[in-house]
């Protein structure tokens, strides 16, 4: 007497990348249909995985130019007021204001990129939503 049973094999979407999508299709395991919803919501998470790594480049950079900061800032309290440690201070205070502006740039530009990943994020949970595929693998 043979025995049957159905294998079962569960994927969540967080789990499917390029190379499974790819395994799936080797395989037969999918229809174009279902490849192409894959492919999309693989693309539209790799969008939200550049955004991250954008917004932690800046992050990142935000964070050397605190640590710059303190550091000036440590060597202005150190400095007595000859007529070469005004020029210092007068350096040290340009450096301070140009950094300023940076931070104030990446400011910008990180509520920028939040923006357009909150955006890319609901895009994706849409796309999710709206899967529905009626196939028998």
């Amino acid at each position: 007497m043979d025995e049957a049973r159905p294998i079962e094999a569960r994927y969540t979407l967080t789990d499917i990348n390029g190379p499974l999508v790819a395994t799936f299709v080797q395989q037969r395991s999918i229809d174009k249909s279902v490849e192409e919803a894959l492919r999309k919501v693989l693309a539209q998470k790799a969008v939200i995985d550049d955004l991250t790594a954008r917004s932690e480049a800046r992050d990142g950079e935000m964070d050397k130019i605190f640590d710059d900061q303190k550091r000036l800032r440590e060597n202005l309290k150190a400095l007595k007021g000859s007529p070469e440690e005004k020029a210092l201070v007068q350096r040290y205070t340009q450096q301070l204001d140009r950094q300023e502006t940076r931070l104030e740039t990446l400011r910008k530009e990180m509520e920028q990129i939040e923006a357009q990943k909150d955006k890319a994020q609901a895009g994706l949970e849409r796309m999710i939503g709206e899967l529905s595929f009626d196939v028998k693998l």
